[in-house]
């Protein structure tokens, strides 16, 4: 299916001033060139490269991945078709996000187009489920729980109406409260047994705010998701009202230390919950209430990559009138 539609990017460059493409091949070489036209009988791809010559190149030879992001704004964007088979070459390289905003962009341009699009999305979907699984299994068997646990919040989130979904929650039954747990134990594990009874009810509320935050992933409806999230800040909140009240105890420069060493596990687990819920508002296209979920969680952790990278997001989808759909990658 890949290779079968690796073509269809090429095919939208056809329709490119002057046909220029920057090709890179699985060897790592490039080749700058003028596409002349594709054969999908034989999937090779016939261009004139910059000094004149002709040559020809299959498909086996192209690193679609590469095909794709080096060439990508060189679609036409008012073109739907051109848009449509961008998005299935997108797709069928991996690269999801791309897929799902180009079929956005192809139904607004040309909304007979919706049943097709249906098709695709839908193995759009599959794809993105497997491969999100896939990646998730392979980090739980490297012990990087971390790593596994990014794929199966994707799942959960962006995919529930897929299978893997329902196996993603289990698997964050099993996994997401630990690896808050053990982020806490580190820090404990620095801190004085004075200070670990002083924050005794503050880990209470944290560990409340972890289980709420999971299951506000694994909820089902956007109502009770949204109840659950926003119960979990209200914990993490009174987390962080008690760390100050414990902070202005002590004046000692290490112990005040190890209070902010607490403050910087909760703070990042209420970015995570503000995150959540501005992907659960931009789902239903209130990108002014994502950005806010944002800026909150920028006002916790202004470096946050994942937040900065959601924030740019948002205002693109935002300015282009598209629809947030699931893209994630």
């Amino acid at each position: 299916m890949r290779r079968a539609l690796s073509g269809a990017l090429l095919l939208a460059l056809l329709a490119a001033p002057l046909s220029a493409a920057t090709l890179k091949l699985k060897d790592g070489s490039r080749v700058e060139c003028k596409v002349r036209s594709y054969d999908p009988a034989t999937q090779t791809l016939h261009v004139t490269t910059a000094d004149g010559e002709q040559a020809s190149y299959t498909m086996a030879q192209l690193d679609g991945r590469s095909v794709y992001q080096v060439n990508s704004s060189l679609i036409p964007e008012g073109d739907a078709k051109a848009q449509f088979l961008a998005a299935n070459f997108a797709r069928d390289a991996g690269l999801y996000a791309h897929a799902a905003r180009r079929y956005e962009i192809a139904l607004k341009l040309d909304p007979s187009m919706q049943a097709a699009i249906d098709t695709e999305r839908t193995k759009l979907k599959r794809a993105a489920a497997e491969f999100c699984m896939a990646n998730a299994k392979q980090a739980v068997d490297k012990g990087d729980i971390s790593e596994a646990e990014r794929w199966l919040k994707t799942l959960v989130e962006k995919l529930p109406g897929e299978p893997e979904a329902q196996q993603a929650s289990e698997m964050l039954d099993t996994h997401y409260d630990k690896l808050r747990a053990d982020k806490m134990a580190e820090v404990e594990a620095r801190a004085s047994e004075e200070l670990k009874r002083d924050a005794a009810s503050a880990r209470k509320d944290y560990d409340q705010m972890v289980e709420k935050s999971r299951k506000g992933l694994q909820a089902r409806g956007d109502s009770q998701a949204a109840g659950l999230f926003r119960g979990a800040l209200k914990d993490g909140q009174k987390v962080l009202d008690e760390l100050d009240r414990i902070e202005r105890k002590y004046t000692a420069p290490d112990v005040r230390e190890k209070v902010q060493e607490y403050r910087g596990v909760v703070s990042q687990q209420m970015v995570e919950v503000h995150l959540s819920i501005a992907s659960q508002l931009a789902t239903q296209t209130d990108y002014k209430g994502a950005q806010r979920e944002v800026n909150k969680a920028l006002a916790l952790d202004p470096d946050n990559e994942r937040a900065l990278t959601m924030r740019a997001r948002i205002e693109d989808y935002s300015s282009r009138g598209i629809g947030w759909g699931w893209g994630w990658r």
